[in-house]
């Protein structure tokens, strides 16, 4: 998902820009040299110079849990916020129980995203502007205990500069896939119809290929869709389009599709040959046709010429 590669990117690049900051600063300190006064009179007040942010405090580290220790919240708007990941955004939904003790009082942070343009939550976190995640925020003004989570994204949080760092552990984890749009339903619906029309057709083709003595019949479908130009790219609006027999042998035309086909001897070009015409044949209805003399034979739909097809009779 393009939206959370850029707010893992944007994390990521947060913390390189504090490093830089923090190493720039520090060679800046050590090469000043002593201020010297100037008169009154041509006296200038010297630019103010920011705080660096404190180190992390010392903490003993719980036996068994993982640390965190917390950056600058990339976040626009929260640049003087300190933020520690703890589960990177997925497109994946994380939901378990989150066990916390850390240095200092610490907020609780879930996102759920990216949202799209038509959803205006409450509350948003972006790292770019146009990444925008639902944000969901905890105070419970304290720095240890235990909450009960769910979101694409975990991280906890404080509105200062300071560093801090974070013990936790993470109890039932479970990674849920996010539901499809209707949309989506509807194009999965349409692959596994797609799919299982097709086991069906193969299934009917391998049955017309065997060959057993005597007299036999042969099926051909008239699969859905057909009524809208598009499968004579294909040739397959008649499946098979085209068909060998023994003279003696029947065609079935079973019809497939929901609309009303035909299955009429002749050609588009020249109209019937009046050798054989089903008349309309409906839905889930079939027609057949026993050829008893060898030849070619061309067939089409008179209500959807695009369709044709042939029997040769050997």
């Amino acid at each position: 998902m393009a939206g959370i590669d850029k707010a893992a990117i944007g994390f990521s690049i947060a913390i390189v820009a504090i490093g830089v900051a923090f190493a720039l600063y520090g060679d800046a300190t050590q090469n000043a040299g002593p201020s010297v006064s100037a008169p009154a009179v041509t006296s200038t007040a010297p630019e103010p110079v920011m705080d660096e942010p404190k180190a992390a405090p010392e903490k003993p580290m719980k036996s068994g849990w993982e640390r965190a220790t917390s950056v600058q919240d990339p976040g626009i708007g929260h640049e003087s916020h300190q933020l520690a990941v703890l589960l990177a955004p997925s497109e994946n939904i994380y939901s378990g129980t989150l066990l916390y003790d850390a240095s200092e009082n610490i907020q609780l942070v879930t996102l759920r995203g990216p949202i799209g343009a038509d959803e205006s939550p409450e509350k948003t976190w972006t790292p770019d502007g146009e990444t925008i995640f639902e944000l969901t925020f905890v105070d419970p003004e304290n720095a240890k205990g235990e909450w009960a989570f769910s979101g694409n994204a975990l991280a906890v949080h404080t509105m200062y500069t300071n560093t801090f760092v974070v013990d936790y552990k993470i109890l039932d984890l479970t990674e849920t896939e996010p539901m499809m749009e209707e949309s989506e339903k509807e194009v999965a619906m349409e692959e596994e119809i797609t799919m299982e029309e097709t086991t069906e057709r193969e299934t009917m083709m391998e049955e017309t290929m065997e060959e057993p003595a005597g007299p036999m019949t042969h099926v051909v479908d008239m699969p859905a869709g057909t009524a809208v130009p598009g499968c004579e790219e294909t040739n397959e609006c008649y499946i098979p389009a085209n068909i060998t027999i023994n003279a003696g042998d029947t065609v079935e035309w079973t019809n497939s599709d929901t609309a009303a086909h035909t299955v009429t001897g002749g050609s588009p070009a020249d109209g019937p040959s009046g050798v054989f015409d089903s008349s309309l044949v409906m839905g889930a209805a079939s027609y057949s046709f026993t050829f008893e003399e060898a030849g070619s034979y061309d067939y089409f739909c008179m209500v959807h010429p695009w369709m044709v097809g042939s029997v040769t009779v050997n």
